[in-house]
């Protein structure tokens, strides 16, 4: 899956400064914003400079990591639901009998229902904190 990381706005320009990329690259990679900072001030942006750009870095970090869990929210809790689903039309209906075969596809559903149950936890995960994810945020778009 391909993300957009440029969530900038259409009338701000991208940072055509080549420290402010980096430094943008940096956050969006899960760099801490302590050495972000560091390394801002070494190349001479003055500290409240550097952390306005930071928290703005920051920001849209985390706009990106909401927008995958709302991905991930609605790919998990969908196939929670029909693997759901699934197993009660099956288990109720008047001809089903538990064989080895049915036992078979209940426990394939089961692996289902459970994959759509981690990703639908993971994705409430990050869309509620999504400043503790330390990994970068292509890494963590599965």
């Amino acid at each position: 899956m391909k993300i957009n990381i440029s969530l900038a706005e259409t009338d701000e320009p991208a940072e055509s400064n080549p420290i402010l990329s980096e430094a943008r690259a940096r956050i969006i990679w899960g760099e801490q914003a302590s050495s972000v900072r560091d390394f801002l001030v070494s190349k001479g942006i003055g500290p409240e400079t550097a952390r306005s750009k930071i928290s703005r870095f920051q920001s849209e970090r985390n706009s990106v990591i909401r927008k995958n869990a709302i991905h991930k929210i609605l790919f998990g809790g969908g196939l929670l639901v029909l693997t759901v689903f699934i197993f009660f039309y099956f288990t109720r209906s008047p001809g089903f009998v538990w064989t080895m075969r049915t036992a078979k596809a209940m426990s394939v559903d089961g692996l289902a229902g459970f994959y759509g149950f981690c990703k639908l936890i993971n994705g409430i995960i990050y869309l509620l904190r999504p400043q503790c994810e330390e990994e970068s945020v292509t890494e963590i778009s599965d």
